[in-house]
């Protein structure tokens, strides 16, 4: 009975010897800081400059614009908001030919702002522009009326406008954009603080 208690005894000194050994993690020195006096936090924010505010058709060609002009620039489309703007067009023809024959009497009267959409509810209508106040909408639709175009109409659409949020760098400016800006009717340009990315 002795013997059995004295060797159990040394298997548990043994084994918390063993585990105490093995389990042991080493000790690591705490890290040394080097130039405290110089870390700079970083704000969240950036110069940026945002272009808007663009309705449907206008953002896209916009992108591809700016894309082609200044191939390194980092900008992104966000929503600007919500307005409601005035379709001038003339309804759906029933299929293209007879809206290209259209659009042909329309160039030789000098009527040149218009399109022929390509969605489903407008496939063959001809848009005649798209007005943020109703009576540039009317004035526009007074003149094609004395020009004989009868079949215009003026439709009010909700409209999505968005902006574009263009990243700078330092050697970036304003001014490399404004004459690309001028080109849009109805969109401005404005230098402001954005999330960085």
């Amino acid at each position: 009975m002795k013997t059995i208690f004295f060797i159990l005894l040394t298997a548990n000194i043994i084994y918390l010897l063993g585990t105490l050994y093995f389990s042991t993690k080493p000790i690591v020195p705490p890290p040394v800081q080097t130039n405290p006096g110089k870390i700079t936090l970083v704000s969240p924010f950036e110069n940026c400059l945002i272009w808007g505010n663009f309705y449907e058709e206008q953002i896209r060609y916009a992108e591809k614009v700016l894309t082609e002009s200044h191939p390194n620039l980092t900008f992104n489309v966000e929503k600007a908001g919500d307005t409601t703007m005035y379709w001038l067009y003339i309804p759906p023809y029933p299929n293209k030919d007879t809206a290209n024959r259209e659009i042909n009497k329309l160039r030789n009267i000098g009527v040149v702002s218009f399109r022929v959409k390509d969605d489903a509810q407008w496939e063959n209508a001809i848009s005649l522009g798209i007005f943020h106040d109703q009576k540039d909408a009317m004035k526009q639709l007074n003149e094609i009326e004395q020009k004989g175009v009868s079949q215009a109409k003026i439709e009010n659409r909700p409209v999505v406008l968005q902006k574009i949020v263009i990243h700078l760098s330092s050697e970036f400016s304003k001014e490399e954009l404004k004459t690309l800006t001028e080109q849009f009717d109805g969109t401005k340009l404005v230098q402001d603080k954005c999330e960085r990315l």
